[in-house]
């Protein structure tokens, strides 16, 4: 907590400062770090090499950081998520960058994105429950790799060293070393979606004991479970229990007991902010976007 109240301060604060309470509060900072006025650097656990320099109107929130020294990141990136982005030496990521770290993002050394290009972790938005697809996987660049403009990075790439993407391509998987990887309008194919939703379709059992049992483990709740009961109990705090029958999980805590609809997409209302926190958790992992249902 005084961590991020220390960045919320810095905000309005020139680098020098900056760096004096960053290093005040335990961070790793090198000589000559850059972070002026205007942007929003917070970690739990930050590394900054030397000569780092973050630009004006970046916004970026982390469980990890570390850049390597010499480092730009320039202006308008957005690097967040819950996880960690780690970049060696000479790095650069463009103007309006956006990187989502719900697993980790690495870079090696000498490498960066060009203008406007993405980086995402994760792939979920619409219902994994009704058989749309979802991955979450790490992405790695390795030394000398360079992402030219507006290109989109997904879950689980892996570019080897001595690479160079084109603009506008799409990465996906493994690219092997000393490789150019451009546009071919000959590479486009149309996939029925719905003969994939009939593939990966499971049924309720299956994903609400992901749900909850993935989201009881990202908070590092310890639970345990009653399979008869369809029920996940950590003693003292909360209860979730599955009902398939219904396609609906309710959680028990305290006095409130909330219900959450897969079926029908809807939520009871709670201020509770483990309710809070599992609506983000499933919207994020499973696509699921509940509407509240008022009484």
């Amino acid at each position: 907590m005084i961590k991020f109240f220390v960045a919320v301060v810095c905000v309005l604060l020139p680098s020098s400062l900056t760096r004096v309470l960053f290093r005040l509060c335990g961070y790793r900072i090198g000589r000559n770090v850059r972070i002026p006025a205007l942007s929003f650097v917070y970690a739990r656990e930050m590394t900054l090499g030397n000569d780092v320099d973050i630009r004006r109107f970046c916004f970026i929130h982390l469980r990890r950081l570390a850049l390597g020294a010499n480092t730009i990141v320039s202006y308008g990136c957005q690097i967040k998520g819950e996880a960690g982005f780690t970049c060696g030496d000479f790095c650069f990521l463009g103007v309006q960058c956006i990187i989502h770290c719900v697993e980790d993002v690495t870079f090696g050394n000498y490498s960066g994105l060009g203008p406007r290009c993405t980086v995402y972790t994760h792939g979920s938005f619409l219902p994994v429950t009704e058989g749309y697809p979802s991955r979450f996987a790490p992405v790695v660049f390795e030394d000398r790799v360079w992402v030219a403009m507006e290109v989109s990075v997904m879950p689980g790439a892996h570019v080897e060293r001595n690479c160079v993407i084109n603009p506008h391509v799409v990465v996906q998987g493994r690219i092997k070393a000393d490789s150019i990887l451009q546009l071919d309008p000959k590479a486009f194919a149309r996939h029925d979606l719905r003969r994939l939703q009939l593939i990966a379709r499971k049924d309720a059992v299956h994903w609400h004991h992901q749900i909850i049992s993935g989201f009881l483990t990202s908070r590092s709740l310890k639970y345990l479970y009653d399979e008869g009961a369809s029920s996940y109990t950590v003693p003292g705090k909360l209860i979730f229990l599955s009902k398939p029958e219904e396609n609906s999980i309710e959680l028990r805590t305290g006095r409130s007991h909330i219900v959450y609809d897969l079926e029908h997409f809807q939520a009871g209302e709670c201020h509770k902010p483990i309710h809070k926190a599992f609506l983000g958790y499933i919207r994020l992992h499973f696509g699921l976007v509940l509407k509240t249902r008022y009484r």
